[in-house]
């Protein structure tokens, strides 16, 4: 399971990495189009694969188990990230469309207790969910292929 922790910590590194680049890209001014591809969201298609990967080459005992936690730890950590970014938003009154009322924090009618608690928490238990489910049919279907394609029967002639 080392590789398992090098990959959870590198994608956690990664994460942060890519949220910060985005808020300077957000506060910079740059087009929307452009910071649109710097969101942790794509991380969420390619972890569960490398999750998958290394479950198979250290053959794990319980492998959608293994998949399921360290996908859900790997979602979970990621989004907290984000979520603050949402409370910074709300403090700082960031101007980037995704932070505007009524999906973000920033905007007239957003009380306190609504942008520093209520909406990043709400965003959070949906991208927690959504994003778990996504990395579980993925990883599910690169724990499968791979044990497919690393079978005797499937290398014989």
């Amino acid at each position: 399971m080392p590789d398992e922790s090098k990959i959870m910590r590198w994608g956690l590194i990664l994460a942060a990495a890519v949220i910060v680049l985005r808020i300077v890209l957000e506060q910079a001014g740059a087009p929307e189009k452009l910071s649109f591809f710097f969101g942790v969201a794509w991380l969420f298609f390619i972890f569960p694969v490398l999750f998958a990967l290394s479950i198979r080459a250290h053959n794990v005992a319980s492998p959608f188990k293994s998949l399921l936690k360290n996908v859900l730890l790997f979602v979970l950590c990621t989004r907290l990230m984000v979520m603050i970014t949402y409370m910074l938003a709300y403090i700082f009154s960031w101007k980037a469309s995704r932070f505007a009322f009524p999906a973000g924090t920033v905007g007239e009618n957003v009380s306190v207790w609504a942008g520093m608690f209520f909406i990043p928490l709400r965003l959070l238990l949906i991208w927690i969910v959504m994003a778990t489910i996504l990395g579980m049919i993925i990883g599910s279907i690169t724990l499968l292929l791979k044990r497919k394609g690393s079978s005797p029967a499937a290398a014989a002639p």
